[in-house]
């Protein structure tokens, strides 16, 4: 997505904190034939209990749950599953986990598709309007692009069997914004089409949110849930709160992998945009207006336009100027992978004849 919009509260029974005392060299009992008592030599130590219980130190605890047999046979199995379902990016080739497979991924990207059709059904343009001639065209091409330049045959059978879709959502009070469903389905809100401002424009934002696609970030982030569960859960027993838990793990983890899969999507999709013959250029441009609309719906909001350091560490997007700063530095390959994709020879668009996309 262009913008920010999955976090979930794990709460299990609290483990208080005990203290334990060392224990000494314990003599062996002697049994007196006079007195039969049992007595123990006098420097023998003996186990303190304090008021807490006898229960063991939760830290101690763990330490010996981990290097147990069976927990060291069960994370050996867990490495060898995470090293299975290692997968490289398209294009920058980055390798994250992923164990959702693809019908999976449709399926979630459904039942996702029906709740926003709810939600904004009524306010959906109808697929008769010129708009949808213009954004199609352009999708067309950069779709016919990601499907020849991928190198995993299994993605490009499978996104070709995808019904894609494009739905305008005809509202210019929301917030300007664009996102991509798991399903092939695609949202494009008309207020951010004067930001587009011209045909580079939107290519920048519908390969944006194609490269999301390609780059299967919806399944990378659900297969980190569970990592993210357990190590919500482990630090619950230890210190007894959610909050604090949630906002460590969003700050260390959560945010820092979305603002990747961000950058990543800024990347591959100039990529795709060059070799589809659009003007990377036109995409340092698009975002320099959004980041002037961005500054003018914080002020209209009463917030501070400056980007603090704290607000941009638990953004889900990286700042714009990050992005701006980021297409720069790659412009000069964009510019000739543009080159060498024949842009410039005549008649180089005259076969983009392909559609993907269901109407309705």
């Amino acid at each position: 997505m262009l913008r920010p919009n999955i976090s979930s509260h794990l709460r299990n029974a609290g483990i208080k904190h005990f203290t334990q005392s060392r224990f000494g060299p314990l003599s062996r009992q002697r049994f007196s034939p006079r007195t039969n008592a049992i007595q123990v030599r006098p420097y023998a130590s003996y186990r303190r209990f304090n008021n807490s219980g006898s229960s063991p130190n939760v830290y101690e605890y763990y330490l010996s749950l981990l290097t147990s047999r069976k927990a060291m046979y069960i994370g050996g199995g867990l490495l060898g599953f995470y090293l299975l379902n290692l997968h490289e990016a398209p294009y920058t080739h980055r390798l994250r986990f992923i164990s959702i497979p693809f019908w999976i991924e449709t399926k979630i990207g459904d039942y996702s598709y029906r709740q926003i059709m709810s939600q904004y059904g009524s306010m959906i343009l109808p697929h008769s309007n010129p708009l949808y001639g213009r954004i199609s065209t352009i999708m067309n091409k950069l779709l016919a692009t990601a499907i020849a330049n991928d190198e995993d045959e299994t993605q490009r059978k499978h996104l070709k069997q995808l019904h894609w879709e494009i739905n305008i959502i005809q509202n210019d009070t929301l917030p300007p914004n664009a996102f991509i469903l798991p399903n092939g389905k695609i949202f494009v809100f008309s207020s951010i089409l004067p930001i587009c401002e011209n045909d580079d424009g939107l290519a920048t934002v519908l390969s944006h949110e194609l490269s999301h696609q390609l780059a299967q970030h919806s399944s990378e982030q659900l297969s980190s849930q569970p990592f993210y569960m357990f190590l919500s859960a482990v630090l619950y027993s230890m210190t007894g709160v959610s909050w604090f838990n949630d906002l460590l793990i969003n700050g260390l983890f959560t945010m820092p992998a979305s603002r990747e899969m961000e950058t990543e999507a800024d990347h591959i999709g100039c990529e795709i945009l060059a070799k589809s013959c659009f003007n990377p250029d036109e995409s340092v441009k698009f975002w320099e207006r959004m980041g002037r609309e961005e500054q003018k719906l914080t002020r209209q909001m009463g917030g501070n336009t400056s980007n603090s350091l704290f607000g941009q560490w638990f953004s889900t997007h990286p700042a714009t100027t990050k992005r701006i700063h980021d297409i720069e530095e790659w412009l000069p390959k964009l510019r000739e992978l543009r080159e060498g994709s024949g842009c410039y020879e005549y008649g180089r668009f005259h076969d983009f004849s392909a559609n993907y996309f269901k109407r309705q």
